[in-house]
């Protein structure tokens, strides 16, 4: 408190990039150390949300690749921190490990100042006659899966086995 009575203090709020509505602080003086005996009365300021809505954008490096092939998907966000993990999984009917010779079906990876990362899958070239699959590829912003964030992005996997007949000349 200086000579006239006064004091003042001064906070800066965090600007956090979350989308949080307006919030309200309450500012209220005590004259006990327990804060139990309020004096004179609250002051309310009302903190502005000047956050933006957070994005995501999945890319596959092709829509159609064929078995023993490699693909890389950029994820892309905006309003999203640098150093943030985000976490991917690929799943489809009949989709395993064992359809990729490198990559699994769950990772993560960390936004970089630009708000991107990446992740490359090659597919098993098996000599298995399967039939066309589809890799659904999805994106979270938890490690248990469960908050998908960004929309679904599919990459279909073309079968490129032959089929061959044997005969027997008798």
């Amino acid at each position: 408190v200086d000579s006239n009575g006064d004091f003042s203090f001064s906070h800066t709020l965090a600007d956090d990039a979350l989308t949080e509505g307006n919030e309200t602080l309450n500012i209220k003086l005590f004259s006990d150390l327990n804060r139990t005996t309020q004096v004179g009365t609250t002051s309310v300021v009302t903190i502005t949300d000047t956050s933006k809505t957070p994005s995501y954008t999945i890319s596959p490096s092709s829509l159609s690749v064929k078995e023993g092939e490699t693909f890389t998907t950029s994820i892309s966000t905006t309003n999203v921190a640098a150093d943030t993990t985000l976490y991917y999984s690929l799943s489809g009917t009949g989709i395993t490990s064992d359809d990729f010779s490198s990559g699994s079906l769950t990772g993560s990876g960390t936004v970089d100042s630009n708000g991107n990362f990446s992740f490359s899958h090659t597919l098993a070239d098996d000599l298995i006659k399967e039939g066309d699959e589809t890799i659904a590829i999805k994106l979270f912003s938890d490690s248990a899966l469960s908050t998908q964030v960004g929309e679904t992005k599919s990459v279909s996997i073309s079968d490129g086995n032959t089929t061959y007949a044997l005969t027997v000349d008798s």
